[in-house]
């Protein structure tokens, strides 16, 4: 989760970047090619944040329905 908002934080930065409204980056083409980037790294965050997730949903579960688990559930 911490690679997620980490990635989605310089994907925002690429992004922001990456926007013709902005005077920062130089031509259309590096912009286009940073805002596709910034694309990139925001799919990323999200398979990362989608990882994590599941991951602690699947440790919830098996917890659950493990018999020898003493916790409170």
């Amino acid at each position: 989760m911490i690679a997620a908002v980490s990635l989605g934080f310089f994907g925002s930065i690429f992004a922001l970047v990456g926007m013709k409204c902005t005077k920062v980056g130089g031509s259309d083409q590096t912009k286009a090619k940073v805002a596709c980037l910034a694309g990139m790294i925001f799919i990323l965050s999200g398979l990362c944040s989608m990882t994590g997730c599941s991951l602690y949903a699947n440790r919830i579960t098996s917890e659950f329905f493990n018999p020898t688990f003493i916790a409170q559930k």
